[in-house]
């Protein structure tokens, strides 16, 4: 079959001339003298120092801890023999985000006062309180919790996979480009260039699995693009669905980057049928299978039904106050229109009165936190023309929507006036739909394996009820953002330029201020964001008075 072949320029035909092509992973590869022989000190020496300065940095600007550190009591409960969510064995029980269930169905236990917010409340001595997200994480942490009980510092052990991802993201980056130079500052990009960085240092229950599902998406990329193996891709896609089950809309991407391997090309008049080569996909369902087995399993054992994870029996589906928010349930095609307006426009909020900047819970638009992707929506065009009217057309949008979110300072009516018909929003529509036209029209197979996992990930998201309040930026992005990165990567290539850089440091300084602004001068003990007010003290402003965040 040959080396697997990406499109042209990419992948293989990226490596640098002293590299050897990518080929399947072999166990030699982790041999010391091997390494050492291969020229690969140098490729260490970069995984390391990403490790290290993404961990240091990670830790040194988060918040340290999380009072929802609640994959820690899963896996304490898991310990004392519980799926479900015991109060003596649950650090923090009172801000737990609940499920409540008792074998038939949504129930509230007796004298439970959370009960009054809900019409025709049931109540069952068998109601059992379990934890509205997936297992995955908390089977992680089980032998740290072995170890350390109940008090084992959740956002540590998510820093710690934060600094796992780095090195992954620079041998995957290794794998796309035979710059040193541009390597780097895509790992950068990711790292510190995204709500990655932001999310990873929280450590809370909702961003751990996040980061957790990140760390392990990589490493399914790297073992398809860089070290491709279908086994060790299929379990790593595994393990970040049981951490994201929302990432599993991201399988077609390597079904499709293994088409090399299990489709062979025509001949002898073979049915498509017949020119499927079985053993690729066996290895790789034999990856997948055992992850999605186990939590059908899980959702069996905790709900009586192998596909429910326990969002219909969330707590908050049934409170009366929010029956705006869940009109019909928690999926449904009428909650489209609710997440572009957070994933393309919201904007951070600006006002007239220090510190005149300042993150919005809300959320904040993907291009506003990380405007290198815009990138990716230009990605394997090659017309010139296309190129221009494009960037033309979406430079505009992006002025417009900035432009509204200046005019909140001021209380300008441009602030609240609607566009009609979102036509300010039809260039990045138009923008995505030109990259995958151009993809197969160039037959660039990592392109369109990017945009076949981001567009349908994106729409099942966007059937849900909820935006991801509260954030920064629009952490459900997290779920197709590698992909993302990896088309800001194929539009890149081997030769960054300046305003490559200008983008990407745009963003580093933009989710540098979300830690800044949330972790730290937003913390009245933070030490760090006490020597950065009192500065400001000095300077003459009175920051203890200051908002840094808000709705």
């Amino acid at each position: 079959m040959g080396e697997p072949r990406y499109g042209r320029s990419a992948g293989a035909s990226r490596r640098a001339p002293d590299d050897e092509p990518p080929r399947g992973f072999h166990w030699a590869d982790l041999n010391v003298p091997h390494l050492i022989e291969s020229g690969r000190p140098t490729i260490v020496g970069w995984c390391v120092l990403f490790a290290v300065v993404t961990f240091g940095l990670f830790w040194f600007l988060g918040p340290k801890d999380t009072i929802y550190s609640f994959q820690v009591s899963q896996a304490n409960n898991i310990i004392h023999g519980h799926l479900d969510m015991d109060p003596q064995y649950t650090k923090n029980y009172s801000v737990l985000e609940r499920v409540l269930y008792d074998g038939e169905g949504f129930c509230f236990p007796p004298d439970e006062p959370a009960a009054a917010l809900v019409s025709n409340a049931r109540i069952s001595e068998d109601c059992k309180t379990y934890m509205q997200h997936s297992l995955g994480p908390a089977i992680i942490v089980l032998p740290g919790v072995l170890l350390f009980g109940v008090d084992l510092n959740q956002t540590l052990v998510s820093v710690i996979f934060a600094a796992m991802t780095a090195p992954i993201v620079f041998l995957v980056a290794r794998g796309l480009s035979k710059s040193t130079e541009a390597r780097v500052w895509l790992t950068v990009l990711m790292v510190f260039g995204t709500i990655f960085f932001w999310v990873g240092a929280n450590g809370g229950v909702w961003f751990f699995a996040h980061t957790t599902a990140t760390f392990f998406l990589f490493a399914a990329i790297y073992f398809t693009i860089t070290r491709p193996n279908p086994l060790f891709a299929g379990a790593l896609l595994g393990a970040a669905f049981m951490s994201r089950p929302t990432v599993a809309m991201t399988g077609i991407f390597f079904v499709i980057m293994f088409a090399h391997l299990w489709l062979r090309p025509p001949e002898g008049g073979k049915s498509l049928l017949g020119r499927i080569d079985w053993a690729p996909v066996g290895a790789f369902f034999a990856g997948v299978s055992p992850f999605v087995l186990t939590t059908m399993a899980i959702n069996y054992a905790r709900f009586d039904n192998p596909v429910e994870a326990g969002y219909n029996f969330g707590e908050q589906l049934h409170q009366d106050h929010l029956t705006d928010v869940y009109p019909n349930g928690t999926f449904d095609p009428g909650y489209i229109d609710r997440h572009p307006p957070i994933a393309l426009e919201q904007m951070p909020i600006f006002q007239d009165t220090a510190p005149y900047i300042l993150p919005s819970w809300a959320g904040m638009a993907m291009w506003a936190t990380t405007p290198a992707f815009l990138f990716a929506l230009f990605a394997g065009i090659k017309e010139r023309a296309v190129l221009i009217i494009g960037g033309v057309a979406v430079g505009l949008a992006t002025f417009v929507i900035l432009s509204r979110g200046v005019a909140q300072a001021g209380d300008w009516g441009w602030a609240t006036t609607e566009i009609p018909l979102g036509i300010h929003l039809l260039p990045f529509w138009a923008m995505i739909g030109m990259s995958v036209v151009y993809s197969l029209i160039h037959r660039d197979r990592l392109i369109a394996a990017c945009w076949a996992a981001i567009i349908p990930t994106a729409f099942f998201i966007f059937n849900f009820a909820a935006t991801g309040w509260s954030q920064f930026g629009y952490r459900y992005g997290l779920d197709f953002t590698p992909f993302l990165w990896l088309l800001v990567a194929r539009a890149i290539g081997d030769e960054i330029k300046w305003y490559h850089k200008v983008m990407i440091s745009i963003g580093v300084l933009v989710n540098l201020m979300g830690l800044l602004w949330i972790y730290q001068l937003g913390d009245a003990n933070s030490a760090l964001g006490g020597f950065l007010r009192d500065i400001l003290d000095v300077l003459g402003d009175d920051p203890s008075s200051w908002t840094w965040v808000r709705f």
